[in-house]
């Protein structure tokens, strides 16, 4: 999007998959095959999760769920999400490989940058870095982050990034990051580097997203939302004067396709075909430039079949 487009100027709304890094399908060889079907398919992105640990014992609140309780088990696991894609764009060749969302707290930005700038080299330009502030305060803590001012890092965090992928000779100094008088290479493979999406509905974060980001990135929100949220981020880039500046809107939802129509009641791209293909339409003409779906799936082949589903009986009514 840009604050000056209309709706039939806007470029075709693109559609990414949400792989299971996380939980009972979190195995190498399955997140293989599904990544691999996920390009034949023709689906633009796969997309991966962050988390490092997990409390024994949680008592953060989870943000995405009304009973504020995380859905994994202490012993599930976890496949860290910037050696997985590391992995995953040596079997591919097409797909955009992305984060949904590298929490950028956890991490050191200069190695940062050389991981994600490695990374983006590997995979022949085809990185999207969505990144957040995180939440879980347990696992700010066991890794000493800064979990009280995490807002301020991760704007620090994301400057010095694109400082180290844009300049031959960075110079920065913040209250957090300090860097001069070194060089980093090889650059990026996309220039002037990959894009980056942060996500969060304040006002603070809005801002980061209009100021410091090529997008936005959202989670589970109806299509009303979204159009709210479009309407902000255009008045934002606007004061910024980055109005005309290509900005994605996107968004990771649950999807989960049934045989049967699902009552009016229903929650969003949940139902049929067609109720979810209508869906897509709402959010597409609400102003979202790329659907991310996270498939509701209890083995690889359901999860498979959902994709497919996607792919023959929505996709082509959106």
């Amino acid at each position: 999007m840009s604050g000056a487009s209309r709706p039939e100027d806007r470029e075709p709304m693109k559609f990414g998959v949400i792989l299971p890094n996380l939980g009972g399908l979190a195995n190498p060889p399955t997140l293989t095959r599904l990544t691999v079907r996920a390009e034949e398919l023709g689906f633009d992105g796969a997309f991966v999760s962050d988390h490092l640990v997990l409390p024994t014992t949680p008592g953060s609140r989870y943000p995405y769920r009304s009973d504020g309780a995380f859905p994994l088990r202490p012993d599930e696991k976890i496949l860290e999400p910037v050696t997985t894609l590391a992995y995953l764009s040596a079997v591919t060749s097409r797909i955009s490989l992305g984060f949904s969302v590298l929490v950028l707290p956890y991490r050191h930005a200069v190695l940062n940058a050389k991981m994600l700038s490695t990374l983006d080299v590997y995979s022949g330009g085809r990185l999207i870095v969505g990144v957040g502030v995180g939440w879980m305060k347990e696992e700010f803590d066991v890794l000493d982050s800064d979990y009280e001012n995490r807002g301020q890092v991760t704007d620090e965090h994301i400057r010095l990034l694109q400082s180290l992928w844009r300049r031959d000779e960075p110079d920065f100094a913040g209250n957090y990051y300090r860097f001069s008088g070194m060089t980093m290479y090889p650059k990026p493979a996309q220039r002037p580097y990959p894009p980056i999406w942060t996500g969060g509905i304040t006002r603070r974060a809005m801002r980061r997203a209009a100021h410091l980001s090529d997008g936005w990135h959202g989670v589970r929100l109806a299509p009303g939302e979204i159009k709210e949220i479009g309407k902000q981020l255009e008045e934002l880039l606007a004061e910024t004067g980055r109005e005309e500046v290509n900005f994605d809107v996107s968004l990771r939802t649950g999807m989960d396709l049934t045989n049967s129509p699902l009552p009016q009641n229903r929650l969003p791209m949940r139902g049929s075909p067609e109720q979810v293909a209508e869906d897509a339409r709402a959010y597409r003409d609400a102003g979202l430039t790329y659907l991310v779906i996270e498939p509701r799936a209890r083995d690889e082949s359901e999860f498979i079949s959902q994709m497919e589903r996607f792919a023959g009986e929505v996709k082509p009514g959106v």
